[in-house]
């Protein structure tokens, strides 16, 4: 393992979404939300670990510390963030490649060029390999500079958009062999998927679709991934995984959904019908047991919300249960992450079973939707999120996913419709019609 030096600078606020737009042609990594206590926007990759096979994330536990010891700051200080990676897995330990060719199974980037906001703070990070501290401050000074007087065009994004969609009548089928599987007892819920393939009169500007979707929903978790120019996956979630700062951890059960209401009288009885759906919260207790047992291995301390309540997005609403505590001393993040992922709001009970039926009867390939993303920095700490209300894109093409727990009593035309009302939040955002 080579050295990486890393240099980092207080810079001045900036949208960490214009940055993208300014590396456009570079790969480009992206986390960001008012909810996590750091937001970053990298371009290029200074170093890169990957991995593949059983664990995926929590594989690369001991190249992500042997990758951190060798990171050296040439102007480090308390007042200065930690080196952070960036990354995530796919879904399943073993992808096809097809659309998902330029990503792998599982990988943590350091960028070369990085925008870091720690609340009202922001600082500019540059990491290379074996530089001497005044190249390295040059060439930051340099990157900065043009950053900051760069005059970017305004985004092309389509103004018309194709849509085609996966066969309603096949979909509403398997759903429906699926209940008569739950009826049998050989699954008690699984979460059924489908794309969306959408195409643009123009290339959709993934950094301007974020920033529009920070705009409309700044608590969602935005990410993007980019390994190979031109091909990104990116997309808006409310859905936090695991979060860990200071050895203190939070999370939360997301499961049962309904659509938000056009006037608030329909909004507060569309609310009220979902919390006191039986159905839904089936679905949702599935997701908080769940958590509850793979995290009581982990933490010294466990507190859970004594009943769900609404998480209200723009055009949804879920049930929440919220979930914090303290881990016991020296807890990998990445081992959490493996041992959470994939909680039944994704997944399925009993698992193994469900997964097998999200292969038989979803007939294409997840990637990385639906899988964890986030970051890890040198203290430990870190954020990951499931990957959901997401997209692939690729020039004016996007193939969009949404998924719905299917649980018993599940009515094939009510969860097909739920899918398209998760997808309308990216469609509209595709077209910056989100504000």
């Amino acid at each position: 393992m080579y050295h990486i030096v890393n240099y980092t600078i207080p810079c001045r606020p900036s949208l960490l979404t214009d940055f993208l737009r300014f590396g456009a042609g570079m790969e480009r990594f992206y986390f960001e939300s008012s909810q996590s206590s750091i937001a970053i926007a990298g371009l290029g990759i200074a170093a890169q670990i990957r991995g593949s096979g059983g664990g995926l994330l929590d594989s690369l536990g001991a190249a992500v510390d042997e990758l951190f010891q060798n990171i050296v700051s040439v102007n480090q200080s308390k007042w200065l963030p930690r080196p952070t990676l960036l990354g995530g897995g796919a879904f399943f330990e073993q992808m096809q490649p097809g659309e998902w060719s330029s990503f792998p199974s599982a990988a943590l980037v350091l960028p070369r060029y990085a925008v870091i906001r720690i609340g009202e703070e922001y600082f500019f990070s540059v990491n290379q390999a074996s530089a001497e501290k005044d190249a390295l401050r040059v060439e930051a000074e340099s990157v900065l500079g043009r950053f900051e007087s760069a005059i970017l065009p305004p985004p092309s994004m389509p103004d018309e958009i194709i849509q085609t969609e996966t066969a309603c009548d096949e979909w509403k089928s398997a759903v429906s062999r699926l209940v008569e599987m739950i009826d049998s007892g050989a699954l008690k819920k699984v979460v059924l998927a489908r794309p969306l393939q959408v195409t643009g009169n123009r290339a959709v500007d993934v950094s301007a679709m974020l920033a529009h979707l920070g705009e409309a929903c700044p608590g969602c978790f935005r990410f993007m991934f980019e390994f190979s120019a031109g091909t990104a996956f990116a997309g808006a979630t409310p859905e936090r995984l695991i979060a860990v700062q200071n050895g203190k951890f939070s999370t939360a059960a997301i499961a049962g959904s309904i659509r938000r209401g056009e006037f608030p009288g329909e909004d507060e009885a569309l609310g009220a019908q979902l919390l006191s759906s039986a159905k839904d919260q089936s679905e949702h207790a599935f997701v908080l047991e769940h958590i509850r047992e793979q995290m009581l291995p982990f933490a010294e301390e466990l507190r859970i919300a004594p009943q769900p309540t609404l998480l209200r997005l723009p055009n949804i609403f879920h049930l929440q249960t919220r979930i914090d505590g303290t881990l016991h001393p020296r807890q990998n993040i990445l081992k959490m992450v493996s041992a959470l992922h994939p909680t039944p709001a994704v997944g399925g009970v009993p698992r193994e079973a469900a997964l097998h039926a999200i292969r038989q009867f979803e007939g294409f390939e997840r990637g990385w939707y639906a899988a964890p993303v986030g970051w890890v920095d040198a203290n430990g700490d870190g954020d990951f999120v499931v990957a959901i209300r997401s997209g692939l894109f690729h020039n004016n093409h996007a193939t969009l996913f949404s998924g719905a727990g299917i649980v018993a009593h599940s009515d094939p035309q009510k969860e097909w419709e739920e899918t398209a009302v998760k997808m309308r939040f990216l469609l509209e955002a595709m077209q910056c019609e989100v504000a």
